[in-house]
């Protein structure tokens, strides 16, 4: 049972950690499309590296590229990834291996996505409606995912990627959805550096179509030229930026670390790695991970220098997000096992016999289990209390009927309250049951509620009954203390900053709980 508590508590943090694994490989993979474009030698060379980036990103078996030909409407071959070379066994000389094709008609799987310029995932091709079987030599295809490149507002083409093992997922989908803008941008400069090759037109356009931020230092660091993304964002014109002047939209505490880290970069001829905050235009500080690196010529003297800083703010309130699961997850494993340690303790300090301690003991963990796996599963963390009071109700077989009422108003608990009043209520049903209203016929449960709110700075305080009559027993209380005595009259008060009283009454017990909604620690 512990294990299960743990494991369903570390749900929500292994969503985060699966959202955050996606989002460092999509911002990596585009980092690396926008690196190593600079150095593509073909249009072709880049699809390549696109669609290896694309393959490695969703576990896509191989993948294709291909462009809608303006002038003849037909599908034009962009790139086959090397996978999908290494996969095709057509032997056609009209066709030859490494040699792209074009003017295609654009119908079938693909033609769903360019015409609809809607992603498409087919898991079972055979069976789609615009299936229409794969040329010869084609490897099989266990399934598709088809997503549209758009540019200017229209679709221009496609990329589709198939066979991944187990089929593809709407995270794939997205995946590949958030990393086709930097494909197209890659593409469109690619084409923009061929049509102005060795010329300062060419520098300026594909800068441009990054949308990060990118320039251009000489050796001793000075900036030479820049696109236009530093003043849009900041608002500070080159002339003001240059020659080191961008250190005033550093912000305070990072300025001196990020001066110290640039002048010996460019005093050793390092690359750099860093991340510091930018004043935006607004007044707003954004976090950027900036990257430089040196370019040498044929005497391996420095020249110049490229750097670009992409905004990484919402990344790093993911991992600060993480660092804080973690941290609280840690809490909460600590806090549980001190928990049960003490349930353990004191159930075999009973002098029970051997059995009833092990049927004590269990049903006590399955009421934390319970407790543990509501906060869970809700966003908040908190319990509602009715349900807590009826799981456990219902845990020893008592549902609704003539000899149980429930009345108070809805109250989330905090999972360090609900923990230790659900172990309260399974001892107070767990008794009932064997000696109390539960047991005998007209026998009778009244448990009734009440929140006072909060007021000049104290907190709200929740006030509970737990009533039993119509039991024909003598007002006596019993000599022994057992946990559920000590649990309410003892762990209550002293952890929860509460008051509980424990009556034994003519005609049944009467429990009488007023505890602040807080959250705090409840080790015994």
């Amino acid at each position: 049972m512990r294990e299960g508590g743990v494991a369903s508590m570390e749900y929500p943090h292994a969503i985060l950690m699966d959202a955050l694994r996606r989002k460092n490989a999509v911002l990596e993979g585009i980092n690396r499309i926008f690196r190593e474009a600079l150095s593509a030698r073909s249009e072709e060379t880049l699809g390549q590296l696109c669609l290896a980036v694309a393959e490695d990103v969703t576990g896509a078996a191989f993948s294709f590229m291909g462009e809608v030909n303006r002038a003849t409407g037909r599908l034009d071959d962009l790139a086959i990834s090397e996978r999908g070379w290494a996969a095709f066994t057509r032997d056609d000389p009209q066709w030859p291996r490494g040699k792209l094709l074009s003017g295609f008609h654009v119908h079938g799987l693909h033609g769903r996505v360019v015409r609809d310029g809607v992603s498409l995932i087919a898991n079972d091709p055979a069976t789609h409606p615009d299936r229409i079987g794969t040329p010869d030599g084609h490897p099989p295809l266990n399934n598709f995912l088809g997503v549209p490149l758009r540019h200017d507002g229209r679709v221009i083409g496609l990329i589709a990627l198939g066979n991944r093992e187990g089929g593809f997922r709407d995270e794939e989908r997205e995946m590949v959805e958030e990393m086709a803008p930097a494909i197209v941008q890659a593409l469109m400069r690619q084409r923009a550096e061929q049509r102005l090759r060795e010329s300062d037109a060419m520098r300026d356009v594909m800068f441009e179509l990054v949308p990060a931020m990118l320039w251009r230092a000489d050796a001793e660091g000075r900036t030479v030229t820049s696109n236009r993304q530093w003043q849009r964002l900041t608002g500070q014109p080159f002339s003001e930026s240059s020659d080191w002047g961008w250190l005033k939209q550093i912000h305070p505490d990072d300025v001196a670390t990020s001066e110290r880290v640039f002048r010996h970069a460019f005093a050793g001829g390092e690359p750099l790695i860093h991340q510091h905050r930018v004043r935006h235009r607004d007044g707003s500080y954004r976090w950027y991970l900036v990257r430089q690196f040196p370019v040498r010529d044929a005497d391996d003297t420095i020249t110049h220098w490229f750097g670009a800083a992409t905004d990484v703010t919402e990344l790093r309130v993911l991992q600060d997000r993480q660092r804080e699961l973690v941290a609280e997850l840690q809490y909460r494993v600590r806090n549980i096992l001190t928990l049960v340690r003490s349930v353990f303790a004191q159930t075999v300090d009973s002098r029970d016999s051997l059995e009833d301690v092990a049927d004590h003991f269990r049903g006590r963990l399955d009421s934390l289990a319970r407790t543990q796996s509501v906060v869970a599963q809700t966003a908040s963390g908190r319990v509602d209390l009715e349900n807590l009071i009826r799981d456990e109700l219902l845990n020893v077989g008592v549902g609704e009927g003539t000899g149980l009422r429930l009345d108070g108003p809805d109250v989330a608990l905090p999972p360090m309250v609900a923990e230790v009043l659900g172990l309260a209520i399974h001892e107070l049903a767990i008794n009932a049951v064997k000696f109390g209203a539960f047991k005998v016929p007209g026998g009778r449960v009244d448990i009734a509620w009440t929140l006072a709110a909060a007021v000049d700075g104290a907190l709200p305080r929740l006030r509970l009954a737990w009533t039993e009559c119509g039991v024909p027993a003598v007002p006596i209380a019993p000599t022994r203390q057992g946990f559920g005595t000590l649990l309410i009259e003892d762990s209550l008060p002293r952890r929860l900053d509460a008051t509980a009283r424990l009556e034994f009454l003519g005609g049944g017990i009467r429990c009488l709980v007023d505890v602040p909604l807080v959250d705090g620690d409840t080790t015994f």
